[in-house]
């Protein structure tokens, strides 16, 4: 087993720099045979420039050598977000604030069906509570799916593929995850809908060169609310955007990054982005694809999980955004 806490220090466009504490165990079940994954367990705190507190118990446990697989969070987030309204044709300079508290919880149990292939059941609970809203702006109005608040409660059947050769910064392989969701007030939500998500994500490598592709996509035929959309931006999908710069019930996101090792611990990366929301899919359309691009260095901070610290510049919208973190975005 392998325990270690750490001070924690990120920065993204969201939160400007945050500041905590955080500790992490690595550790195999007492059956697993050798060179078997390490499942994880996480804590952390942070707390941001922008007053934001964050709670985060993340986990990942592997039994069985990985026949069954559990993982999933248990956080408390109180964040001031930026709200830019729904769609594609709001106005560019159009933003407001609001603020959002949540206690959060994951959970998705997996069982192994073939070499590659698992399985299994996802739920999910968030209870939103909304504040300080902008009296002149658009959530404050009330007639936005959400903008009062209300408790996510929902099940999803998930299933997933994966080859890939490291989990942090995979050189070859292929992992793929679909979830079909349905959020219901049977399960005590305020929501009645259903979701189907796709995550796709592919690795090609010759040499020292991987090059990494990524589709993401969110399906709904109903009317979410607004914070469980469809949105682009953040620091893993279409970096360069600001979280939730376009946001609506549907969602295609094409990424594709070059990633390069330099010398000794050091690497770098090129990438580029195309997405686009949509109220219905149907309503997919050559005239909205939105674009972001950029590069960043790497660091490998872990060698035997080919962890990486990872300082991005990104453009999009004309807007330069930067993000220092940890792990890849995809």
């Amino acid at each position: 087993m392998f325990v270690s806490g750490v001070p924690v220090m990120f920065y993204t466009p969201e939160t400007r720099f945050a500041f905590g504490a955080s500790a992490i165990s690595l550790f195999n079940f007492k059956n697993d045979t050798l060179n078997a994954r390490r499942s994880s367990m996480s804590l952390g705190f942070a707390y941001t420039q922008n007053k934001q507190v964050l709670f985060y118990l993340p986990f990942n446990l592997y039994l069985k050598n990985r026949r069954y697989q559990v993982y999933g969070e248990l956080g408390y987030n109180k964040y001031l977000y930026n709200f830019y309204g729904l769609g594609n044709n709001q106005a560019d300079n159009y933003v407001e604030k609001y603020g959002v508290e949540f206690p959060r919880l994951r959970l998705t149990f997996l069982r192994k069906v073939s070499r590659r292939f698992y399985a299994g059941l996802r739920y999910a609970y968030d209870k939103f509570s909304l504040f300080q809203l902008d009296p002149n702006g658009q959530l404050v109005q009330g007639l936005i799916p959400g903008s009062k608040g209300g408790l996510i409660s929902g099940f999803g059947l998930v299933s997933v593929y994966d080859s890939r050769d490291q989990i942090f910064n995979p050189s070859k392989g292929l992992f793929g995850e679909l979830v079909f969701y349905r959020n219901d007030r049977v399960f005590g939500g305020s929501f009645d809908y259903n979701r189907v998500a796709l995550d796709v994500s592919t690795y090609l490598s010759y040499k020292k060169t991987i090059l990494a592709l990524n589709v993401y996509s969110i399906y709904s035929n109903t009317d979410l609310p607004f914070f469980q959309m469809a949105n682009l931006g953040g620091q893993k999908k279409m970096r360069g955007f600001y979280e939730g710069r376009y946001r609506d019930n549907n969602c295609l996101v094409l990424q594709a990054e070059y990633r390069r090792h330099l010398f000794w611990l050091l690497g770098f990366t090129v990438f580029a982005d195309a997405g686009q929301v949509m109220h219905r899919y149907e309503d997919l359309s050559s005239t909205h694809w939105q674009y972001t691009y950029g590069a960043g260095l790497r660091l490998m901070i872990d060698q035997s999980q080919k962890l990486n610290l990872r300082i991005d510049v990104a453009v999009g919208n004309k807007k330069i955004l930067p993000y220092f973190t940890v792990a890849e975005a995809f």
